[in-house]
Protein backbone atom coordinates (compact mmCIF):
# COMPACT_ATOMS: atom_id res chain seq x y z
CA UNK A 1 0.00 0.00 0.00
CA UNK A 2 1.95 3.59 -1.33
CA UNK A 3 1.66 6.12 1.73
CA UNK A 4 1.80 9.45 0.59
CA UNK A 5 1.26 11.79 4.00
CA UNK A 6 2.78 11.03 7.32
CA UNK A 7 1.16 12.74 10.26
CA UNK A 8 1.58 12.93 13.77
CA UNK A 9 -0.07 9.71 14.31
CA UNK A 10 2.42 7.53 12.03
CA UNK A 11 5.81 9.60 12.86
CA UNK A 12 4.64 8.77 16.63
CA UNK A 13 4.58 4.79 15.64
CA UNK A 14 7.74 5.23 13.98
CA UNK A 15 9.44 6.30 16.76
CA UNK A 16 7.98 3.83 19.14
CA UNK A 17 9.44 0.79 16.60
CA UNK A 18 12.59 2.21 16.30
CA UNK A 19 13.25 2.62 19.81
CA UNK A 20 11.38 -0.90 20.24
CA UNK A 21 14.00 -2.47 17.38
CA UNK A 22 16.90 -0.97 18.77
CA UNK A 23 16.01 -1.56 22.61
CA UNK A 24 16.30 -5.72 20.81
CA UNK A 25 19.41 -5.57 19.19
CA UNK A 26 21.59 -2.99 21.01
CA UNK A 27 23.60 -5.68 22.87
CA UNK A 28 25.28 -6.13 18.97
CA UNK A 29 25.54 -2.13 18.46
CA UNK A 30 27.49 -2.44 21.95
CA UNK A 31 29.72 -5.03 20.48
CA UNK A 32 31.09 -3.09 17.36
CA UNK A 33 33.02 -0.16 19.97
CA UNK A 34 36.97 -0.11 18.61
CA UNK A 35 38.58 -1.27 21.62
CA UNK A 36 37.95 -4.40 22.94
CA UNK A 37 37.24 -3.25 26.60
CA UNK A 38 34.09 -3.98 28.73
CA UNK A 39 31.96 -0.37 28.56
CA UNK A 40 30.82 -0.36 25.02
CA UNK A 41 27.82 1.60 25.22
CA UNK A 42 26.99 3.23 21.85
CA UNK A 43 23.72 1.15 21.12
CA UNK A 44 22.92 1.59 24.56
CA UNK A 45 23.09 5.32 24.79
CA UNK A 46 21.57 5.36 21.33
CA UNK A 47 18.27 3.06 22.52
CA UNK A 48 18.07 5.46 25.99
CA UNK A 49 18.31 8.65 23.87
CA UNK A 50 15.32 6.89 22.24
CA UNK A 51 13.32 5.73 24.72
CA UNK A 52 13.63 9.33 26.45
CA UNK A 53 12.23 10.61 22.71
CA UNK A 54 9.48 8.02 23.01
CA UNK A 55 8.28 9.08 26.37
CA UNK A 56 7.78 12.47 25.26
CA UNK A 57 5.96 11.94 21.79
CA UNK A 58 3.61 9.74 23.74
CA UNK A 59 2.13 12.97 25.63
CA UNK A 60 1.39 14.83 22.75
CA UNK A 61 -2.53 14.65 22.11
CA UNK A 62 -2.57 16.27 18.61
CA UNK A 63 -2.42 14.45 14.96
CA UNK A 64 0.97 16.91 14.06
CA UNK A 65 3.86 15.95 12.62
CA UNK A 66 5.65 19.06 13.01
CA UNK A 67 4.78 18.64 16.92
CA UNK A 68 5.41 14.78 17.39
CA UNK A 69 9.14 15.79 16.06
CA UNK A 70 9.15 18.94 18.13
CA UNK A 71 8.15 16.71 21.28
CA UNK A 72 10.83 13.96 20.04
CA UNK A 73 13.22 16.58 19.43
CA UNK A 74 13.40 17.85 23.12
CA UNK A 75 12.92 14.35 25.04
CA UNK A 76 15.54 13.22 23.11
CA UNK A 77 18.23 16.31 23.94
CA UNK A 78 16.82 15.69 27.55
CA UNK A 79 17.01 11.98 27.58
CA UNK A 80 20.58 11.83 25.43
CA UNK A 81 23.46 10.02 26.40
CA UNK A 82 26.99 9.84 25.12
CA UNK A 83 27.85 11.20 21.91
CA UNK A 84 25.87 8.79 20.48
CA UNK A 85 23.21 9.79 21.83
CA UNK A 86 23.61 13.54 21.81
CA UNK A 87 23.81 13.39 17.98
CA UNK A 88 21.15 11.15 17.50
CA UNK A 89 19.36 13.93 19.39
CA UNK A 90 20.46 16.58 17.01
CA UNK A 91 19.10 14.33 14.26
CA UNK A 92 15.65 15.07 15.70
CA UNK A 93 16.17 18.64 16.48
CA UNK A 94 17.07 19.00 12.82
CA UNK A 95 14.25 17.17 11.90
CA UNK A 96 11.50 19.01 13.68
CA UNK A 97 13.19 22.47 12.39
CA UNK A 98 12.70 21.38 8.92
CA UNK A 99 9.59 20.11 9.00
CA UNK A 100 7.89 23.20 10.93
CA UNK A 101 4.47 23.99 10.97
CA UNK A 102 3.62 20.87 9.01
CA UNK A 103 0.55 19.20 10.45
CA UNK A 104 1.66 16.40 7.60
CA UNK A 105 4.19 15.81 5.29
CA UNK A 106 4.58 14.41 1.88
CA UNK A 107 7.93 12.39 0.39
CA UNK A 108 9.51 15.58 -0.76
CA UNK A 109 8.96 17.27 2.73
CA UNK A 110 10.47 14.08 4.53
CA UNK A 111 13.58 14.05 2.63
CA UNK A 112 13.93 18.19 3.68
CA UNK A 113 13.67 16.37 7.22
CA UNK A 114 16.32 14.33 6.65
CA UNK A 115 18.54 17.13 4.92
CA UNK A 116 17.82 19.16 7.79
CA UNK A 117 18.44 16.20 10.55
CA UNK A 118 21.95 16.11 8.90
CA UNK A 119 23.09 19.45 8.44
CA UNK A 120 21.92 20.27 12.56
CA UNK A 121 24.20 17.13 13.12
CA UNK A 122 27.14 18.11 11.43
CA UNK A 123 26.68 21.42 12.73
CA UNK A 124 26.87 19.85 16.28
CA UNK A 125 30.06 18.15 16.02
CA UNK A 126 33.04 20.78 16.45
CA UNK A 127 35.29 18.17 14.44
CA UNK A 128 33.13 15.64 11.99
CA UNK A 129 35.01 12.71 11.23
CA UNK A 130 34.07 11.03 7.91
CA UNK A 131 33.05 6.86 8.58
CA UNK A 132 31.13 7.74 11.39
CA UNK A 133 27.42 7.70 11.88
CA UNK A 134 27.51 11.36 10.31
CA UNK A 135 28.55 9.87 7.12
CA UNK A 136 26.14 6.90 7.06
CA UNK A 137 23.21 9.27 7.93
CA UNK A 138 24.33 12.06 4.94
CA UNK A 139 24.69 9.15 2.33
CA UNK A 140 20.60 7.82 3.31
CA UNK A 141 19.21 11.81 3.15
CA UNK A 142 20.98 11.80 -0.40
CA UNK A 143 19.11 8.72 -1.15
CA UNK A 144 15.92 9.47 0.25
CA UNK A 145 16.39 13.07 -1.58
CA UNK A 146 16.87 11.55 -4.90
CA UNK A 147 14.22 9.25 -4.68
CA UNK A 148 11.60 11.42 -3.54
CA UNK A 149 12.48 13.44 -6.78
CA UNK A 150 10.55 10.93 -8.67
CA UNK A 151 8.77 8.94 -6.09
CA UNK A 152 5.89 9.90 -4.16
CA UNK A 153 5.98 6.74 -1.86
CA UNK A 154 7.50 7.48 1.80
CA UNK A 155 8.09 4.18 2.27
CA UNK A 156 9.72 3.44 -1.07
CA UNK A 157 11.98 6.91 0.17
CA UNK A 158 12.93 5.32 3.38
CA UNK A 159 13.31 1.84 1.77
CA UNK A 160 16.29 3.59 -0.70
CA UNK A 161 17.78 5.79 2.64
CA UNK A 162 18.05 2.22 4.46
CA UNK A 163 19.57 0.49 1.66
CA UNK A 164 22.20 3.58 1.02
CA UNK A 165 22.77 3.22 4.96
CA UNK A 166 23.82 -0.21 4.56
CA UNK A 167 25.83 0.01 1.76
CA UNK A 168 27.90 3.38 3.83
CA UNK A 169 27.89 1.40 6.81
CA UNK A 170 29.59 -1.73 5.60
CA UNK A 171 32.50 1.35 3.84
CA UNK A 172 32.93 2.73 7.20
CA UNK A 173 36.10 0.74 7.53
CA UNK A 174 37.64 2.27 4.25
CA UNK A 175 37.56 5.42 5.84
CA UNK A 176 38.74 4.65 9.16
CA UNK A 177 41.84 2.77 9.80
CA UNK A 178 41.01 2.37 13.15
CA UNK A 179 37.78 0.72 12.18
CA UNK A 180 39.66 -1.19 9.81
CA UNK A 181 41.99 -2.48 11.96
CA UNK A 182 39.55 -3.70 14.54
CA UNK A 183 37.51 -4.88 12.11
CA UNK A 184 33.97 -3.48 12.83
CA UNK A 185 31.93 -0.90 10.91
CA UNK A 186 30.89 2.14 12.69
CA UNK A 187 28.98 1.66 15.82
CA UNK A 188 26.67 4.46 15.71
CA UNK A 189 26.11 4.49 11.89
CA UNK A 190 25.45 0.75 12.81
CA UNK A 191 22.47 2.19 15.44
CA UNK A 192 21.24 4.24 12.89
CA UNK A 193 20.55 1.54 10.65
CA UNK A 194 18.91 -0.65 13.21
CA UNK A 195 17.12 2.13 13.92
CA UNK A 196 15.98 3.18 10.66
CA UNK A 197 14.92 -0.23 10.27
CA UNK A 198 12.09 -0.29 13.05
CA UNK A 199 11.10 2.76 12.03
CA UNK A 200 10.52 1.34 8.32
CA UNK A 201 8.59 -1.70 9.75
CA UNK A 202 6.49 0.21 11.36
CA UNK A 203 5.09 1.41 8.21
CA UNK A 204 5.14 -2.11 7.04
CA UNK A 205 3.71 -3.89 9.57
CA UNK A 206 6.93 -5.94 10.71
CA UNK A 207 7.49 -7.73 7.41
CA UNK A 208 10.20 -7.99 5.99
CA UNK A 209 9.27 -7.04 2.26
CA UNK A 210 10.98 -8.58 -0.91
CA UNK A 211 13.00 -5.58 -1.34
CA UNK A 212 14.93 -5.80 1.60
CA UNK A 213 15.27 -9.56 0.98
CA UNK A 214 17.42 -8.50 -1.83
CA UNK A 215 18.98 -5.48 -0.30
CA UNK A 216 20.29 -7.70 2.64
CA UNK A 217 21.73 -9.68 0.56
CA UNK A 218 23.60 -6.99 -1.63
CA UNK A 219 24.41 -5.79 1.68
CA UNK A 220 25.83 -8.77 2.53
CA UNK A 221 27.81 -9.41 -0.36
CA UNK A 222 29.50 -5.54 -0.12
CA UNK A 223 30.46 -6.39 3.46
CA UNK A 224 34.42 -5.81 3.83
CA UNK A 225 34.55 -6.58 7.53
CA UNK A 226 33.86 -9.25 9.86
CA UNK A 227 31.31 -8.01 12.58
CA UNK A 228 31.30 -9.63 16.42
CA UNK A 229 29.24 -12.17 17.24
CA UNK A 230 25.46 -10.62 17.84
CA UNK A 231 26.42 -7.37 15.33
CA UNK A 232 24.07 -8.02 12.87
CA UNK A 233 20.30 -7.77 13.65
CA UNK A 234 17.63 -10.33 13.51
CA UNK A 235 14.87 -10.29 11.46
CA UNK A 236 11.86 -9.92 14.25
CA UNK A 237 10.69 -14.07 13.72
CA UNK A 238 14.14 -14.60 13.55
CA UNK A 239 14.74 -12.99 17.22
CA UNK A 240 11.65 -14.31 18.73
CA UNK A 241 12.78 -17.73 17.82
CA UNK A 242 15.78 -16.87 19.10
CA UNK A 243 15.08 -15.61 22.48
CA UNK A 244 15.98 -17.85 25.15
CA UNK A 245 15.36 -15.77 27.95
CA UNK A 246 12.27 -13.72 27.20
CA UNK A 247 12.09 -10.53 30.11
CA UNK A 248 14.26 -8.01 29.63
CA UNK A 249 14.97 -6.73 33.46
CA UNK A 250 16.52 -3.68 34.13
CA UNK A 251 16.70 -1.45 37.74
CA UNK A 252 18.88 0.62 39.83
CA UNK A 253 20.03 -1.36 43.13
CA UNK A 254 21.18 1.06 45.85
CA UNK A 255 22.73 -0.75 48.90
CA UNK A 256 24.32 1.99 51.39
CA UNK A 257 28.35 1.07 50.50
CA UNK A 258 27.14 -2.96 51.10
CA UNK A 259 27.17 -4.02 47.81
CA UNK A 260 29.23 -6.80 46.33
CA UNK A 261 28.92 -6.21 42.42
CA UNK A 262 31.00 -9.65 41.79
CA UNK A 263 28.58 -11.83 44.22
CA UNK A 264 25.73 -10.25 42.36
CA UNK A 265 27.17 -11.77 38.97
CA UNK A 266 27.75 -14.65 40.56
CA UNK A 267 24.30 -14.97 42.26
CA UNK A 268 22.61 -13.70 39.11
CA UNK A 269 24.57 -15.53 36.10
CA UNK A 270 22.54 -18.77 36.50
CA UNK A 271 19.19 -16.85 36.04
CA UNK A 272 19.82 -15.50 32.69
CA UNK A 273 22.07 -13.70 29.74
CA UNK A 274 23.20 -10.69 28.58
CA UNK A 275 23.88 -9.44 32.39
CA UNK A 276 25.09 -6.01 33.21
CA UNK A 277 26.27 -5.49 36.53
CA UNK A 278 27.81 -1.94 37.09
CA UNK A 279 28.62 0.44 39.69
CA UNK A 280 29.83 0.86 43.18
CA UNK A 281 29.39 -0.67 46.98
CA UNK A 282 26.42 2.00 47.05
CA UNK A 283 25.11 2.03 43.91
CA UNK A 284 24.46 -0.96 41.02
CA UNK A 285 22.64 -0.48 37.63
CA UNK A 286 21.58 -4.20 37.18
CA UNK A 287 20.27 -5.92 33.69
CA UNK A 288 19.66 -9.05 32.92
CA UNK A 289 17.45 -11.36 30.16
CA UNK A 290 15.53 -13.83 32.40
CA UNK A 291 12.78 -16.05 32.68
CA UNK A 292 12.51 -15.52 36.37
CA UNK A 293 12.06 -11.61 36.85
CA UNK A 294 10.46 -12.00 39.60
CA UNK A 295 13.21 -14.28 41.25
CA UNK A 296 15.76 -11.85 40.28
CA UNK A 297 13.53 -8.30 42.07
CA UNK A 298 13.15 -11.01 45.38
CA UNK A 299 17.32 -11.29 45.26
CA UNK A 300 17.95 -7.59 44.79
CA UNK A 301 15.30 -6.38 47.36
CA UNK A 302 17.22 -8.17 50.08
CA UNK A 303 20.26 -6.29 49.11
CA UNK A 304 19.00 -2.58 49.06
CA UNK A 305 16.23 -0.73 47.62
CA UNK A 306 15.37 -0.72 44.12
CA UNK A 307 14.57 2.73 41.47
CA UNK A 308 13.62 2.39 37.60
CA UNK A 309 12.61 -0.95 38.03
CA UNK A 310 11.78 -1.85 33.93
CA UNK A 311 10.90 -5.35 33.00
CA UNK A 312 9.50 -5.61 29.38
CA UNK A 313 8.29 -8.94 27.10
CA UNK A 314 10.97 -9.47 24.64
CA UNK A 315 8.88 -11.95 23.11
CA UNK A 316 6.13 -9.19 23.14
CA UNK A 317 8.08 -6.88 22.28
CA UNK A 318 9.14 -8.57 18.67
CA UNK A 319 5.20 -10.19 18.14
CA UNK A 320 3.77 -7.11 18.11
CA UNK A 321 6.61 -5.46 15.58
CA UNK A 322 5.54 -8.12 13.30
CA UNK A 323 2.13 -7.57 13.43
CA UNK A 324 1.61 -3.94 14.50
CA UNK A 325 4.77 -2.56 13.68
CA UNK A 326 4.71 -0.41 16.66
CA UNK A 327 6.65 -0.58 20.10
CA UNK A 328 4.92 -2.51 22.70
CA UNK A 329 3.23 -0.99 25.30
CA UNK A 330 2.68 2.54 23.18
CA UNK A 331 -0.78 3.47 25.37
CA UNK A 332 0.77 2.71 28.56
CA UNK A 333 1.75 6.09 30.73
CA UNK A 334 5.63 6.49 31.08
CA UNK A 335 5.17 6.47 35.06
CA UNK A 336 2.92 2.81 35.00
CA UNK A 337 5.98 1.38 33.57
CA UNK A 338 8.55 1.44 36.29
CA UNK A 339 10.37 5.04 34.87
CA UNK A 340 11.09 6.67 37.70
CA UNK A 341 12.73 10.41 37.12
CA UNK A 342 14.25 12.22 40.26
CA UNK A 343 13.58 15.45 40.98
CA UNK A 344 17.36 17.69 40.93
CA UNK A 345 17.47 18.73 44.54
CA UNK A 346 17.03 22.32 45.49
CA UNK A 347 20.26 24.19 45.38
CA UNK A 348 22.14 23.82 49.20
CA UNK A 349 25.19 25.29 50.25
CA UNK A 350 26.41 29.04 50.64
CA UNK A 351 26.09 30.72 47.97
CA UNK A 352 29.51 30.78 45.89
CA UNK A 353 31.44 32.51 42.56
CA UNK A 354 31.80 29.25 40.77
CA UNK A 355 30.20 26.21 41.42
CA UNK A 356 32.01 22.94 40.01
CA UNK A 357 30.28 19.62 38.83
CA UNK A 358 32.08 16.52 38.44
CA UNK A 359 31.21 12.87 36.72
CA UNK A 360 32.37 10.28 38.47
CA UNK A 361 31.78 6.39 39.22
CA UNK A 362 33.43 4.71 42.33
CA UNK A 363 33.05 5.24 45.43
CA UNK A 364 36.84 6.12 46.31
CA UNK A 365 36.99 8.54 43.15
CA UNK A 366 33.56 10.62 44.08
CA UNK A 367 35.09 10.87 47.34
CA UNK A 368 38.03 12.24 45.53
CA UNK A 369 36.61 15.24 44.19
CA UNK A 370 33.64 15.81 46.67
CA UNK A 371 37.36 16.66 48.94
CA UNK A 372 38.80 18.43 46.42
CA UNK A 373 35.86 20.94 46.04
CA UNK A 374 33.64 19.65 43.97
CA UNK A 375 30.24 20.48 44.93
CA UNK A 376 28.19 17.88 42.73
CA UNK A 377 29.59 14.75 41.75
CA UNK A 378 26.98 12.77 39.22
CA UNK A 379 27.92 9.22 39.18
CA UNK A 380 28.58 8.28 35.06
CA UNK A 381 31.96 7.23 33.57
CA UNK A 382 32.26 4.27 31.76
CA UNK A 383 29.07 2.38 30.47
CA UNK A 384 27.41 4.58 32.73
CA UNK A 385 27.08 7.75 30.83
CA UNK A 386 24.78 10.59 32.40
CA UNK A 387 22.00 11.93 30.28
CA UNK A 388 21.79 15.58 29.70
CA UNK A 389 18.58 16.01 32.19
CA UNK A 390 21.01 14.97 35.08
CA UNK A 391 23.70 16.78 34.55
CA UNK A 392 21.56 19.96 33.67
CA UNK A 393 20.08 18.90 37.31
CA UNK A 394 23.45 18.88 38.99
CA UNK A 395 24.32 22.70 37.60
CA UNK A 396 20.84 23.81 39.44
CA UNK A 397 21.51 21.85 42.42
CA UNK A 398 24.77 23.86 42.49
CA UNK A 399 24.34 27.25 44.54
CA UNK A 400 26.27 29.18 41.91
CA UNK A 401 25.59 31.82 39.17
CA UNK A 402 28.58 30.21 36.92
CA UNK A 403 29.49 26.62 37.26
CA UNK A 404 32.46 24.28 35.57
CA UNK A 405 31.04 20.92 34.43
CA UNK A 406 34.04 18.19 34.07
CA UNK A 407 32.86 15.25 32.40
CA UNK A 408 36.03 13.30 32.90
CA UNK A 409 34.72 11.10 29.71
CA UNK A 410 35.48 11.75 26.19
CA UNK A 411 31.94 10.38 25.61
CA UNK A 412 30.08 13.21 28.04
CA UNK A 413 31.98 15.97 26.49
CA UNK A 414 29.08 16.62 23.94
CA UNK A 415 26.50 15.82 26.34
CA UNK A 416 27.76 18.60 29.08
CA UNK A 417 27.97 21.04 26.61
CA UNK A 418 23.68 20.63 25.48
CA UNK A 419 23.42 22.12 29.11
CA UNK A 420 24.92 25.19 28.49
CA UNK A 421 21.04 26.25 26.24
CA UNK A 422 19.20 24.60 29.08
CA UNK A 423 20.29 26.83 31.81
CA UNK A 424 20.66 30.69 32.92
CA UNK A 425 23.72 30.18 34.84
CA UNK A 426 26.91 30.25 33.32
CA UNK A 427 28.48 27.19 31.98
CA UNK A 428 31.55 25.94 31.12
CA UNK A 429 32.29 22.57 29.92
CA UNK A 430 36.16 21.44 30.26
CA UNK A 431 37.53 18.96 28.35
CA UNK A 432 38.35 16.49 30.51
CA UNK A 433 38.80 12.72 28.89
CA UNK A 434 39.65 11.26 31.95
CA UNK A 435 39.38 10.72 35.93
CA UNK A 436 42.97 12.03 36.09
CA UNK A 437 42.82 14.73 33.94
CA UNK A 438 39.77 15.54 36.00
CA UNK A 439 41.68 15.56 39.40
CA UNK A 440 44.66 17.52 37.88
CA UNK A 441 41.97 20.11 36.80
CA UNK A 442 40.28 20.74 39.96
CA UNK A 443 43.24 20.89 42.29
CA UNK A 444 44.38 23.83 39.88
CA UNK A 445 40.65 25.58 40.51
CA UNK A 446 41.23 28.94 42.31
CA UNK A 447 37.96 30.49 43.30
CA UNK A 448 39.52 34.19 43.52
CA UNK A 449 39.66 33.78 39.74
CA UNK A 450 37.08 34.38 36.76
CA UNK A 451 34.92 31.93 35.41
CA UNK A 452 37.32 32.33 32.15
CA UNK A 453 40.52 32.34 33.84
CA UNK A 454 40.29 28.96 35.57
CA UNK A 455 38.90 27.35 32.93
CA UNK A 456 42.65 28.47 30.96
CA UNK A 457 44.64 27.34 34.25
CA UNK A 458 42.80 23.89 34.96
CA UNK A 459 42.20 23.36 31.13
CA UNK A 460 46.40 23.48 30.87
CA UNK A 461 46.83 21.50 34.05
CA UNK A 462 44.38 18.64 32.60
CA UNK A 463 46.47 18.73 29.09
CA UNK A 464 50.16 18.01 31.56
CA UNK A 465 48.57 14.77 32.37
CA UNK A 466 48.70 11.46 31.24
CA UNK A 467 46.38 8.81 32.18
CA UNK A 468 46.69 4.97 31.90
CA UNK A 469 44.21 2.49 32.36
CA UNK A 470 44.06 -1.34 33.03
CA UNK A 471 40.93 -3.54 31.98
CA UNK A 472 40.34 -6.62 30.61
CA UNK A 473 39.48 -7.60 26.60
CA UNK A 474 35.56 -8.53 25.87
CA UNK A 475 36.45 -9.87 22.39
CA UNK A 476 39.93 -11.00 20.25
CA UNK A 477 41.21 -8.13 18.39
CA UNK A 478 44.29 -6.22 17.03
CA UNK A 479 45.06 -2.66 17.60
CA UNK A 480 47.73 -0.97 16.96
CA UNK A 481 49.90 -3.58 16.25
CA UNK A 482 48.96 -5.62 19.74
CA UNK A 483 47.63 -8.96 19.25
CA UNK A 484 44.56 -9.21 21.94
CA UNK A 485 43.00 -12.31 23.04
CA UNK A 486 39.44 -12.36 24.89
CA UNK A 487 40.24 -12.73 28.58
CA UNK A 488 43.41 -10.53 28.14
CA UNK A 489 44.14 -8.04 31.11
CA UNK A 490 44.83 -4.58 28.50
CA UNK A 491 46.95 -1.62 29.31
CA UNK A 492 45.92 1.22 27.43
CA UNK A 493 47.71 5.04 27.50
CA UNK A 494 45.97 7.97 26.23
CA UNK A 495 43.62 5.71 24.21
CA UNK A 496 45.98 3.55 22.88
CA UNK A 497 46.55 -0.22 23.80
CA UNK A 498 50.19 -0.41 24.90
CA UNK A 499 50.36 -3.75 26.59
CA UNK A 500 48.10 -7.18 26.76
CA UNK A 501 48.68 -10.59 28.45
CA UNK A 502 47.32 -13.41 31.07
CA UNK A 503 48.73 -11.57 34.36
CA UNK A 504 47.21 -8.03 35.45
CA UNK A 505 50.52 -7.38 37.29
CA UNK A 506 53.06 -7.72 34.52
CA UNK A 507 50.34 -6.06 32.30
CA UNK A 508 50.05 -2.90 34.88
CA UNK A 509 53.42 -2.81 35.09
CA UNK A 510 54.58 -2.85 31.06
CA UNK A 511 52.10 0.00 31.19
CA UNK A 512 54.07 2.13 33.37
CA UNK A 513 57.10 1.43 31.61
CA UNK A 514 55.40 2.58 28.71
CA UNK A 515 53.78 5.79 30.09
CA UNK A 516 56.99 6.94 32.14
CA UNK A 517 59.74 9.46 30.85
CA UNK A 518 62.37 11.68 31.97
CA UNK A 519 60.67 14.52 33.46
CA UNK A 520 58.13 12.71 35.52
CA UNK A 521 57.28 13.83 38.74
CA UNK A 522 54.63 12.12 40.16
CA UNK A 523 52.96 8.79 39.38
CA UNK A 524 49.30 8.43 40.83
CA UNK A 525 47.38 4.88 41.22
CA UNK A 526 43.84 4.64 41.48
CA UNK A 527 42.85 1.32 42.44
CA UNK A 528 39.71 -0.41 41.18
CA UNK A 529 36.72 -2.04 42.94
CA UNK A 530 38.39 -5.68 42.26
CA UNK A 531 41.89 -4.94 43.33
CA UNK A 532 42.77 -5.64 46.93
CA UNK A 533 44.67 -3.16 48.86
CA UNK A 534 47.60 -5.67 49.72
CA UNK A 535 48.01 -6.48 45.45
CA UNK A 536 47.64 -2.55 44.73
CA UNK A 537 50.81 -1.79 47.70
CA UNK A 538 53.00 -4.95 45.83
CA UNK A 539 52.24 -2.76 42.89
CA UNK A 540 53.34 -0.09 44.17
CA UNK A 541 56.31 -1.15 45.88
CA UNK A 542 57.80 -2.50 42.37
CA UNK A 543 57.22 0.53 41.06
CA UNK A 544 59.14 2.30 43.69
CA UNK A 545 62.09 -0.03 43.56
CA UNK A 546 62.28 0.46 39.98
CA UNK A 547 61.68 3.92 39.92
CA UNK A 548 63.08 5.90 42.73
CA UNK A 549 63.62 9.37 40.65
CA UNK A 550 59.96 10.13 41.31
CA UNK A 551 57.16 9.53 43.91
CA UNK A 552 54.66 7.42 44.09
CA UNK A 553 50.89 7.48 45.52
CA UNK A 554 48.29 5.31 45.85
CA UNK A 555 44.38 5.74 46.34
CA UNK A 556 40.83 3.71 46.05
CA UNK A 557 38.94 4.46 43.39
CA UNK A 558 36.59 1.72 43.47
CA UNK A 559 35.93 2.55 40.19
CA UNK A 560 34.18 -0.73 38.29
CA UNK A 561 35.79 -2.28 35.00
CA UNK A 562 38.72 -1.07 35.51
CA UNK A 563 41.68 -2.60 37.78
CA UNK A 564 44.02 0.62 37.79
CA UNK A 565 43.66 4.27 36.69
CA UNK A 566 47.37 5.65 36.30
CA UNK A 567 48.50 9.13 36.40
CA UNK A 568 51.60 10.44 35.20
CA UNK A 569 52.73 14.11 35.96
Amino acid sequence: MQIEQLDGVILKAMIQAAASWLDVNKEGVDALNVFPVPDGDTGTNMYLTLQAAVREVEKVRDDSASKVADAAAQGSLMGARGNSGVILSQFFRGFAKAISGKESIDAGWLAKGLSGAVRQAYQAVMRPVEGTVLTVAREAAKAAADTARTNSDILVVLQAALVQARRTLALTPTMLPVLREARVVDAGGKGLVVALEGAIRALQGGQVADWERVALEEHEAEQRVQEPVGARALAPEQAAEALRYKYCTEFVLKGEGRLNLERIKRDLGPHGDSMLVVGDARTAKIHLHTNRPGFVLEYAIKLGDLIEIQINNMAEQNRELVEQGRAPGSDVPPEDRGVAAEAAPEPAGLPKPIGIVAVAVGDGLEEIFRNLGADVVVRGGQSMNPSTEELLGAVEATNAEAVMILPNNANVILTAGQVKDLTRKRVAVLTTKTIPQGIAALLSFDDHRTLEENVRAMSEAAGAVKTGEVTYAVRRTRFNGVEVEEKDFIGLADDQIKAAGKLLSEVTEALIREMVGDNVELLTIYRGADVSEEDAQKLVEKVRTVHPEFEVELHYGGQPLYYYLISVE
